[in-house]
């Protein structure tokens, strides 16, 4: 019988959720490819999926539940039944919740996969547990919880408006590895004739498909941004009345921050030339349409969000 094809989505914990293409064969999948037709990943997969059937057939593949039979760390497990591991399981919890009560069990967790049905399938479970409720991520949470503090209700933009743009400004981002569905309305917005700035600590694998790459020291691509902001503002290159009328606290930041970041201190603090901070900065500033796209990298310092 010749093989089939078959649509399908990525299982993975990302929310591009690619689409796929699966060639079946005699109930077993032969190949796996992007599909072409997917609005969104274009046919595009990550190197996890390439050749993801290889991943699923392998036969080291766990497919029983393993139990520690030595120290941690030693790598020494036995496999056990789904029925002993359930069993040995609820016994454990039992014992914990008649001596500490239900909320010393701390479910923590994340996707597995972006699913609605497979992420959330626990949920109802530990609840009517009674155990300690935590959001299913540490680090999206709290980079949120920067977002949030900083840009209010303000929703980040589409990935897809970037194509319609005519400056993307690429902040700490390795888009090539970590972006790589996002990268379809860069290279649109290029071919459109946009210009394409790389913010980043080293020339990454993104670095030659962008026009400009702007090396900073590490931890202090803040003091950039100030001393944009800086001259956005002193030459008048700033929207007044969305200022007055969205933004908190934009007078004190003008008064009492940003005269202290000219570009010849944000390049003593960031490396970055003092000639590359005004070209930057006018060049954001003049954009029609500028589209900045921040890495997740501004989240996981202590100076971050």
């Amino acid at each position: 019988m010749a093989a089939t094809s078959h649509r399908s989505v990525c299982p993975y914990d990302c929310p591009d959720a690619c689409g796929l293409v699966v060639q079946v064969d005699g109930g077993r999948a032969v190949a796996v490819a992007g599909d072409p037709e997917h609005p969104f990943t274009r046919g595009a997969l990550c190197p996890k999926m390439n050749r993801y059937q290889d991943t699923v057939h392998h036969p080291e593949r766990l497919t029983t539940p393993l139990r520690r039979t030595g120290p941690k760390g030693t790598g020494a497990f036995a496999p056990v039944s789904w029925e002993e591991a359930l069993a040995q399981t609820a016994e454990r919890w039992r014992g914990i919740i008649a001596r500490h009560g239900a909320e010393a069990i701390l479910p923590y967790s994340y996707a597995g996969t972006m699913g609605l049905v497979q992420r959330n399938a626990g949920h109802a479970f530990f609840h009517r547990l009674g155990a300690s409720r935590l959001d299913r991520t540490i680090c999206s949470p709290a980079k949120d919880a920067g977002w949030s503090l900083v840009m209010g209700k303000t929703p980040a933009p589409s990935p897809d408006a970037c194509a319609a743009s005519d400056l993307i400004l690429l902040w700490g981002i390795n888009a090539v590895a970590t972006n790589v569905h996002g990268l379809h309305a860069v290279r649109e917005a290029k071919r459109k004739g946009a210009q394409v700035w790389l913010v980043d600590t080293y020339a990454h694998a993104t670095a030659p498909l962008c026009d400009r790459v702007v090396l900073v020291k590490p931890g202090t691509d803040g003091a950039l941004a100030l001393g944009i902001l800086h001259l956005l503002d002193r030459l008048g290159l700033c929207d007044e009345a969305f200022l007055a009328a969205h933004v908190q606290g934009a007078a004190g930041l003008r008064e009492r921050i940003l005269p202290g970041y000219p570009p010849e201190r944000v390049e003593a603090l960031t490396g970055v030339p003092a000639a590359t901070v005004r070209e930057l900065a006018e060049a954001y500033g003049r954009a029609r349409d500028p589209h900045l796209r921040p890495g997740n990298g501004l989240s996981r310092t202590a100076t971050g969000p």
